[in-house]
């Protein structure tokens, strides 16, 4: 990823939940520094865009391999309690599942909309640049041993932040950035696992993935730059 993305991620992380309002975001000073403007949006926390972009332009997508960032203050121990030990395998493989999930959940949804993926730039061709920050998973279900363990229930399996950037593929221009926190649903107490932490995963990422194909479908009727995920 550019540094871009990645300073964007980092100034999210820093701030405590990733919360936001419509008059700032963690985005802010970043997107305005490089010639991004604001725009009103009903599907994200914060949208903007470069005003002389095109979308109608491109027809593919080049997608970057996702950067996955835990909640600083996420801490599986429960405050020390021996019953959600986890070491740094199991950290890094929640981060390469939910990467490939984002990949995969994209990819399905952009080629429903008639946006193959592509490996290589071309000048049809957007690039899409994502971090995932601020993860926090609720009860996370890693595969040990826990003498005694019996089921555990949470409220929601959690929540998580994404930072979506778009760019000519050819030129490395940025057209758009998107921040958008989303948290689990259901207002009842679940057994949270691998399996419910998954599916309100792959719902997350879907609504993003959907707010995209839709944006695009809708700026390239226009002829004008999208307004970009989630949503």
């Amino acid at each position: 990823m550019k540094p871009t993305i990645i300073a964007a991620a980092l100034a999210c992380a820093l701030l405590a939940g990733c919360t936001t309002t419509a008059k700032q975001s963690p985005i802010d000073d970043l997107s305005l520094q490089e010639g991004l403007v604001r725009v009103d949006s009903k599907v994200a926390d914060a949208v903007y865009r470069r005003p002389e972009a095109r979308m109608s332009t491109y027809s593919k997508v080049l997608l970057r391999p996702i950067e996955v960032q835990f909640a600083k203050n996420w801490d599986p121990s429960k405050d020390g309690s021996a019953l959600y030990r986890m070491n740094e395998p199991d950290r890094e493989k929640i981060k390469t599942e939910l990467a490939d999930l984002f990949h995969e959940t994209f990819k399905k949804e952009l080629e429903k909309g008639n946006y193959p993926l592509v490996t290589t730039a071309a000048p049809d061709v957007v690039e899409i640049q994502a971090a995932i920050v601020n993860l926090y998973i609720n009860a996370p279900d890693v595969s040990m041993d826990y003498a005694g363990r019996s089921k555990v229930y949470t409220s929601d399996a959690g929540h998580m932040t994404l930072i979506i950037q778009l760019h000519d593929s050819v030129t490395g221009q940025l057209l758009a950035r998107a921040y958008d926190h989303r948290a689990a649903s259901g207002d009842m107490w679940q057994w949270t696992n691998s399996v419910t932490n998954t599916a309100e995963a792959r719902r997350i990422i879907a609504t993003w993935a959907s707010a995209l194909r839709k944006a695009w479908d809708a700026s390239r009727a226009d002829g004008v730059n999208p307004v970009p995920p989630p949503g």
